[in-house]
């Protein structure tokens, strides 16, 4: 049994109050530090589960796109041959790409039949006039030739322009397109962006949370082992305090028996 006089109980109560709040401490910092890495798991898992999203989502976007811009292809390619051709028509890259564009034009389906009529109708008015040997009749008749070849000629040419037009705005719309693609790249970049960010800000709030909760834990601790060292003390204290009043009491006691004893002597 404890005695009043050595305050070994009160000592022992602090130093088991110290350990369970020690014990309680640990318990709980292994309670917090699964939920941080529980947490700090699930932001991961989320993390990399959005981007794998985003990256399904946006790749399959992607050959849409390009299957738009290919379906183009055979105009702008068209159009950039005709252009060459054109350009050589008119003489812009030289002698011999004149006589290439020269070579590969073919008179329309038509040009061989308004050249017969035309040639026959100069044929039949000089006929008429008794000139139609002459050399004004068959000057007329090369020249009605020469003008009608021109004019085919230049409608040639103004297909071939109309055509290179045509791939111009094949062109444009391949632009458009792949303005859009690179939008897309872009708005890939912000959403993988964002999902970054925000993960880290959710981390940034466990552990700022788990520091706090650590704080106020590591607190609670001192202060529980601050009051378990205040009462042993106390504890001590009281029992040096009884082992005084008991000593002042022995000794009152001892001067009170032997003035007595001193008393009684006298009287005998």
């Amino acid at each position: 049994m404890a005695s009043v006089f050595s305050g070994r109980a009160g000592r022992l109560a602090g130093i088991w109050a110290a350990d369970q709040a020690q014990n309680n401490y640990n318990q709980q910092q292994g309670t917090l530090a699964e939920g941080r890495d529980n947490s700090l798991s699930a932001i991961d898992s989320g993390r990399t589960s959005s981007l794998a999203a985003l990256g399904q989502g946006y790749g399959a976007a992607v050959p849409e796109y390009q299957a738009a811009i290919d379906r183009f292809d055979p105009w702008t390619e068209a159009g950039k041959s005709a252009l060459t051709t054109y350009q050589n028509s008119l003489g812009q890259n030289g002698a011999e790409g004149n006589a290439a564009a020269v070579a590969q034009f073919q008179a329309s389906p038509g040009y061989q039949y308004q050249v017969d009529q035309a040639t026959d109708a100069v044929a039949r008015k000089a006929s008429a006039l008794g000139a139609l040997g002459s050399g004004n009749t068959m000057q007329a008749i090369t020249d009605r030739a020469a003008n009608l070849a021109n004019q085919d000629y230049g409608g040639w040419q103004d297909r071939l322009n109309g055509l290179s037009n045509t791939g111009l705005q094949a062109t444009g719309q391949q632009a458009n397109i792949q303005q859009g693609l690179g939008n897309l790249y872009a708005q890939q970049g912000r959403d993988q962006s964002n999902v970054y960010t925000n993960a880290a800000g959710q981390e940034a709030g466990i552990y700022t949370g788990y520091a706090n909760s650590n704080a106020g834990a590591l607190g609670t601790l001192g202060q529980t082992i601050i009051g378990a060292g205040t009462g042993a003390l106390m504890a001590g204290q009281t029992a040096a305090q009884n082992r005084l009043n008991f000593g002042m009491g022995l000794a009152n006691l001892g001067a009170s028996l032997f003035g007595s004893a001193m008393g009684a002597k006298k009287v005998a």
